[in-house]
């Protein structure tokens, strides 16, 4: 059985990337205003993943890696995917 510093170290590898990832892909195919809608979310998961990833150097965590990745894909990604409505900007 795993106690509760087990689990929340788990959670905080796994679903916080996985947070990421999501609002990030969401934030690309939405369209309309559900698009500004996700966009508003994609902003403030990026925020809440810098403040975790800010915390995890600080403190030299384990999982100081896969938190600056996953800023690194949110950054990255929101620059180099193209949006639903590209071909509108053009």
């Amino acid at each position: 059985m795993t106690d509760l510093p087990q689990l929340v170290g788990m959670l905080d590898a796994i679903a916080l990337p996985a947070l990421g990832i999501w609002a990030l892909v969401w934030s690309k195919i939405c369209q309309g205003e559900d698009a500004r809608r996700a966009e508003r979310q994609f902003l403030l998961v990026l925020v809440v993943i810098t403040i975790v990833t800010l915390r995890t150097v600080i403190n030299c965590d384990d999982v100081w890696l896969v938190h600056t990745m996953t800023l690194a894909m949110m950054i990255v990604g929101a620059l180099a995917i193209p949006n639903q409505d590209a071909s509108v900007a053009l």
